[in-house]
Formats: structure tokens, C-alpha cells, sequence
């Protein structure tokens, strides 16, 4: 007598479980981790400098246009709001430096405003941002 083979196919599962588990564990560090990036508000055209060295942004990005206004968050400040607006800044990341992004034709007089009003503010590294000006 023959017997008669019947092959069962199993289906083979694959449990997805640990690896969404591992998944969900790396989105959620990578969004502690992450450091968010606040911009001025503003575009300026930032002077050129030849001895421009390139560096890692700045905690606290500070805009000034053209015409001399003050950005900071994507809105508009006035100079008087600069000191409380870094204090805080700071308080929040006490390693905090500042960069000043500001257009070339602005008056430096603003510039040297806003320097003192950032250091008054309990920040002492301040950098103000060049575009690398070719050789």
C-alpha cells in the first residue's frame, strides 16, 4: 500500500513586535535628544569675511535686518526686550551662545547695542555670523 503524502504547507509568522518595541524605543530617544533649532524670522545678506571660521550654531539665533530691526523667535523685538528674552534663553540652556545674524548694511550701532544687551543678559559668547568670503 502506498501512503498517500499530503504536504501541509505551514505558514511560517514573523512576530513584529520586538522590533516595533525597538522601533518606538529609538523614535522616542531620538526626540529627547533632539536640540530644535530656533530661527531669527529673517533672511539677511550676512557681509563677507576671509577669515571666517565655520562652527556649530549658536543656542540663541538673534537677527538684525537691514533697517535695524531686531529678530528673535520669528518675531520682531524691541531692543528693550533683548536682555530679558536671553536671560531666559538661558535659563533654559545655561551653556547657551549667542549668534547675531545680521545684513551687511545695517548700522553697527544696533550691532554694538545688541552685544551689550546680550552680555548684560548673562552671555558672554557672542559671535556674529559671516558669510566665507573667497580667496
Amino acid at each position: 500500500m502506498r501512503r498517500r503524502v499530503t504536504a501541509h504547507a505551514e505558514e511560517a509568522e514573523i512576530n513584529i513586535t520586538p522590533m516595533l518595541d525597538i522601533v518606538f524605543i529609538m523614535l522616542i530617544f531620538f526626540i529627547v535628544t533632539t536640540s530644535f533649532i530656533k530661527e531669527t524670522g529673517i533672511d539677511p545678506d550676512r557681509p563677507e569675511a576671509m577669515t571666517a571660521i565655520k562652527q556649530e550654531r549658536g543656542n540663541i539665533l538673534i537677527g538684525i535686518s537691514v533697517v535695524g530691526d531686531i529678530w528673535m523667535n520669528k518675531r520682531k523685538i524691541e531692543m528693550a526686550q533683548v536682555r530679558q528674552l536671553v536671560e531666559q534663553a538661558k535659563a533654559e540652556s545655561p551653556e547657551a551662545s549667542v549668534v547675531i545674524v545680521t545684513d551687511q548694511k545695517a548700522a553697527t550701532g544696533v550691532l554694538i547695542d545688541l552685544m551689550d544687551q546680550i552680555r548684560l543678559g548673562g552671555v558672554q559668547n557672542v559671535s556674529v555670523a559671516a558669510e566665507l568670503g573667497g580667496g
